[in-house]
């Protein structure tokens, strides 16, 4: 990160408190607040938010997916992903399909309309990054990447 943005940055951070300043955690919860803000903004002009749009890119992305499976992969609460399937299912983006061998389960695929959306919604998000990290090289994006993988990845996920 060089020039204007590294400038802007370091100043927005001289503002806050010294101790705050020095806590990791304090930096990633500002980062964390400014993306989730500027990606919901990003993703008006497709009428969903952050956590839809996951959804229907795991669906897209894994058909046949159970929504329990979703859940464990994005970390939602079961109860929360109700709703969502609910508010994507209602736009045409997926179908439920019993599981062959346990009619407990609903299997989740996405529709044609479903693929399409989830492409557009991800050019929405992919430029929404590109604004957030024009600051940064390939190989600090890369390499930021990597870190906050290995900040959030729980014990024994490799």
């Amino acid at each position: 990160m060089s020039g204007e943005p590294l400038k802007k940055a370091q100043e927005s951070a001289a503002e806050s408190p010294r101790a705050l300043r020095d806590l990791i955690g304090y930096h990633l919860k500002r980062a964390s607040a400014w993306d989730l803000h500027n990606a919901n903004a990003a993703l008006e002009a497709a009428g969903v938010r952050t956590v839809p749009m996951s959804v229907l890119l795991t669906i897209t992305e894994k058909p046949g997916i159970s929504s329990a499976e979703i859940c464990r992969i994005l970390r939602m609460q079961r109860a929360n992903i109700v709703p969502v399937l609910a508010e994507l299912e209602a736009r045409g983006l997926f179908l439920r399909e019993a599981d062959p061998d346990d009619n407990r389960i609903q299997r989740l695929f996405p529709t044609a309309k479903g693929r399409e959306e989830a492409q557009r919604m991800l050019g929405l998000i992919s430029a929404h990054e590109e604004r957030m990290l024009a600051g940064l090289t390939m190989a600090e994006r890369d390499e930021l990447r990597r870190m906050l993988a290995i900040i959030w990845r729980e014990d024994g996920e490799g």
